[in-house]
């Protein structure tokens, strides 16, 4: 027979003989007590223990099949006593066993509960339908766009002993929790996040979201630059705005450049530090004159709003100052007619005219063109009938001149350019150069004023007298 089943016999055979007993009988002693000393576990000293030892003499050390059937006997009969006592005691046994579970229950419920929470799915889902899109415009300056919703970002997933404040306590509601969540937005040009909390109510086991979101507020992003038609539409406030940080007097680059052409050049936008710096050329002129500007113009996002305001401008240098280059060179005259309050001397339309325009001056007083003259000059008095030459005509060549801008300077209509040649002894010429007529605003006309002072005598009473020529001459340039 095996000793497992030694000790099964053993304790059926206990069973009977305690049932035998009578109720007062005192409790027998354990099957380890029962045993005859000689079968109880003893230590027994080594061989060699106690006892000297020669040289000679060999000891044989424990064999590890006798060190194993000594720890089974011994663990053996622990456990024949631990059941025995479990035998005489059952309701005790049954009890503490029947606490335990139910404490195990109870931690593990606590610590389910504990550990549920809604999952991120459907938090994403509820932050999408709840929270919606923001309403974008792109203001002034910046692009109108659609936003759609990118991304939902869940940060964090919390349980609450109470209902949040401000969301209302859920009728059953068995625990609480709160979600921090954040949802990305693009359009073209801009981007939003929006941070909110919400909050859910567990209810016969499934959680739900619970009404009152609390709404973090969005921040703007800029993802581009301005939208660069706006700007141009709104070219007129920036030169306004332009003539408010300059200061400057008139005219007013609002003014000057009402009816200008206006382009934008490549953008430079910066991303990190939210900006966008533009650069609008104005340009208005005709044949004769020009004028351009070029502003510089940086925008700044601000991502609390979402809007782009302007922060710095810039004016290039002369931009107020008209542009004459159109016309230097030389131009040659064809004779047209001539004024004069009595007979004439058409010798001008023999001798032509030559103006030769060779710089320009723009300052804050006056607009110059200086230049050389050839001509003829009438210095002489009436002849007694129109003449083709009289004695008193003086031909001149390559006289210098300098003659200065007429009327506001702004190159509003024609340009009206008037010079007075050096005196002469015999008197003195004046020239008005036109460029542009009110009739024909690509006409250039040269007009050549003769002035000759002479001593006249009535019934033998001298007196000075003033005769004046005026030769008008159409101009084209020189081939």
């Amino acid at each position: 027979m095996s000793d497992s089943e030694r000790e099964l016999d053993t304790g059926a055979e206990g069973e009977k003989d305690r049932a035998a007993q009578p109720a007062d009988a005192p409790e027998q002693p354990t099957e380890e007590l029962d045993r005859p000393e000689a079968e109880r576990t003893l230590r027994r000293p080594l061989a060699n223990e106690g006892a000297p030892q020669s040289p000679d003499e060999r000891v044989e050390a424990p064999r590890l099949r006798d060190v194993g059937r000594a720890a089974g006997d011994y663990v053996r009969g622990r456990v024949a006593l631990v059941a025995g006592i479990a035998r005489r005691h059952r309701a005790v046994t049954g009890a503490l066993a029947l606490m335990a579970c139910v404490v195990v229950a109870l931690l593990g419920i606590a610590f389910v509960r504990a550990a549920t929470l809604p999952d991120a799915a459907t938090v994403e889902s509820d932050a999408r339908e709840l929270l919606g899109v923001p309403e974008f415009s792109g203001g002034t300056y910046g692009t109108d766009t659609p936003l759609v919703a990118q991304g939902v970002e869940v940060r964090s997933l919390a349980r609450a002993e109470a209902a949040p404040e401000g969301a209302g306590a859920a009728f059953g509601a068995s625990g609480y929790a709160t979600a921090e969540v954040v949802v990305t937005y693009g359009g073209q040009s801009v981007s939003a996040t929006r941070a909110a909390t919400l909050s859910y109510a567990l209810v016969d086991g499934a959680w739900s979201v619970l009404p009152g979101v609390e709404d973090g507020g969005v921040a703007w992003h800029a993802t581009g630059g301005v939208d660069q038609e706006k700007v141009l539409r709104n070219a007129q406030t920036l030169l306004a705005r332009a003539d408010e940080a300059s200061g400057e007097g008139e005219p007013s680059l609002a003014a000057l450049y009402a009816e200008a052409s206006a382009a934008v050049g490549d953008g430079s936008f910066d991303e990190a530090a939210q900006t966008d710096t533009l650069e609008l050329t104005f340009s208005r002129g005709d044949s004769f004159l020009s004028y351009e500007c070029r502003l510089t113009v940086t925008f700044s996002f601000a991502q609390a709003s979402g809007q782009w305001s302007v922060s710095g401008m810039s004016v290039s240098e002369g931009a107020r100052t008209p542009v004459l280059d159109s016309l230097l060179g030389v131009w040659e005259g064809a004779f047209q007619s001539q004024e004069t309050d009595g007979t004439k001397c058409l010798a001008g339309r023999a001798a032509g005219l030559t103006v030769n325009v060779i710089g320009t001056s723009v300052s804050d007083s006056a607009v110059m063109l200086s230049g050389e003259l050839s001509g003829v000059a009438h210095y002489h008095a009436h002849p007694d009938g129109d003449s083709e030459s009289c004695e008193g005509d003086l031909a001149f060549e390559n006289v210098g001149f300098l003659a200065r801008l007429t009327g506001d300077g702004a190159g509003d209509g024609p340009l009206e350019f008037v010079a007075t040649l050096p005196e002469d002894v015999d008197g003195t010429v004046t020239l008005t150069l036109c460029f542009g007529t009110e009739d024909d605003p690509g006409r250039v006309e040269a007009l050549v004023e003769s002035s000759h002072t002479y001593t006249d005598a009535i019934l033998f009473i001298p007196h000075e007298r003033t005769v004046t020529y005026t030769d008008a001459f159409a101009l084209s340039r020189a081939e």
